[in-house]
């Protein structure tokens, strides 16, 4: 039997640890903050409520909702992404934990990780006073980093109208988006327009949200009769007719800036010599500038591009990297050419994350010959997971002396997107 005095330490250690802190934030985190006292109002026609505003939570029995906020970082089961609070309206929002269908290879297990059924998992309601009867046009503000975590269900007064099922995000993959959308058998990405709630009685309403997919993270959201209404930003302001509001959550930690990987490797000899994606073409090339590191493509507009850079350094033989950048909708292709003669191509490998740099997304070509004034070519495809398209992304090219190629591949990566 353990002493008192052994009990003491032990508990020393786990709040040193930090062990009792997690404990109790993901606790905390999947309760409510508010009552149904505090009652949402519609002004004008329209109502806007912050997710972690629900006042009550049931259905939990294989999945929950959990906030997250600046003091609040829930710990239950696989969650693979990060945090997300910077950019959420009020600094917090809501997830439903654990997310175990990350990518579309993980298993799809109906009524746990994934919900065709509204109202079966994990429902969240909140209590609205409507004074303007009719036709509600629901928006949603989340943020999605794949496929498999972009859908919800919404109800009304404890029923589920098909009007209500199936909202879908594919755009905006990786950071905060507002929707409006239903998925159809023909139309996966969603049909505008098409989710809604018809309230054919003034007076006090419950608005209610289900899990269709784990790991779907809820910021605001948004009922109106406008049906040409498109939230910007974060959204309108919060307004209740009855009860008083929580403060407002801290402000969440700014994220400290990554340094790429392909300027980890660049840099990491002074014999190397690099040339940035971004240095290369664009105009007429089917690229655009993605970010301050990549080119990539729109894959709504082109499947493939190709861009040409002169070489202005030292003619010469090099062990040429290429660093492309891993996506989780499938497999892009690259070509690089030397004067149009092709000196190699690869597809970067899938990855479970939005984006990712590293050696397993780099190709080396060694002891190649270059001369100044030679025109370097890439050529890119995209690739897709049969859902979902890759947008050929990728960073720059290497001349590494001959015989250092391989090293520098082995530079940590340090530049990943959940």
């Amino acid at each position: 039997m353990k002493t008192k005095f052994e009990f003491l330490i032990l508990l020393n250690i786990l709040m040193c640890s930090g062990y009792l802190k997690t404990l109790a934030q993901t606790v905390n985190a999947n309760n409510p903050i508010i009552n149904e006292t505090i009652i949402f109002e519609e002004t004008h026609g329209l109502i806007a409520v912050e997710a972690e505003y629900f006042y009550k939570q049931t259905k939990t029995d294989v999945r929950q909702w959990y906030r997250v906020s600046r003091n609040e970082t829930p710990n239950v089961g696989r969650d693979d992404d990060n945090t997300h609070c910077i950019g959420a309206s009020n600094n917090a929002y809501l997830e439903i934990l654990p997310d175990t269908r990350v990518t579309h290879s993980d298993k799809l297990i109906r009524s746990e990780n994934f919900s065709e059924q509204p109202g079966e998992i994990g429902v969240i309601s909140y209590k609205v006073n409507i004074d303007t009867p009719g036709r509600y046009y629901v928006w949603v503000r989340a943020f999605s980093t794949g496929g498999e975590d972009n859908g919800i269900h919404v109800g009304l007064d404890g029923e589920w109208p098909e009007s209500g099922q199936r909202m879908q995000w594919c755009d905006g993959k990786g950071h905060w988006t507002w929707a409006s959308k239903q998925r159809t058998k023909e139309v996966h990405c969603g049909i505008p327009h098409a989710i809604f709630l018809d309230i054919e009685n003034a007076g006090i309403h419950t608005i209610e949200f289900s899990m269709r997919e784990d790991g779907f993270e809820f910021d605001k959201f948004i009922l109106t009769q406008d049906i040409h209404y498109v939230p910007v930003e974060k959204g309108p302001k919060t307004i209740v007719v009855e009860g008083l509001l929580p403060p407002p959550f801290p402000e969440c930690d700014t994220p400290k800036p990554q340094k790429s990987y392909f300027n980890k490797i660049s840099s990491s000899l002074p014999e190397n010599i690099f040339i940035h994606a971004q240095e290369f073409a664009v105009d007429g090339t089917n690229f655009y500038k993605n970010g301050k590191n990549w080119l990539a493509i729109n894959p709504k507009e082109f499947k493939e591009a190709s861009t040409s850079t002169v070489f202005n350094f030292n003619s010469g033989k090099y062990d040429i990297v290429f660093v492309g950048v891993g996506e989780n909708d499938g497999n892009s292709t690259f070509k690089v050419f030397i004067n149009d003669k092709e000196i190699g191509s690869y597809a970067t490998p899938k990855t479970d994350k939005l984006f990712e740099e590293g050696k397993r997304f780099s190709a080396l070509w060694p002891e190649i010959t270059v001369k100044k004034g030679d025109k370097i070519t890439v050529h890119a495809n995209v690739g897709t997971d049969g859902h979902e398209w890759t947008r050929a992304r990728w960073a720059g090219i290497i001349f590494a002396p001959v015989g250092k190629g391989n090293d520098i591949q082995d530079a940590p990566s340090t530049y990943t997107a959940n």
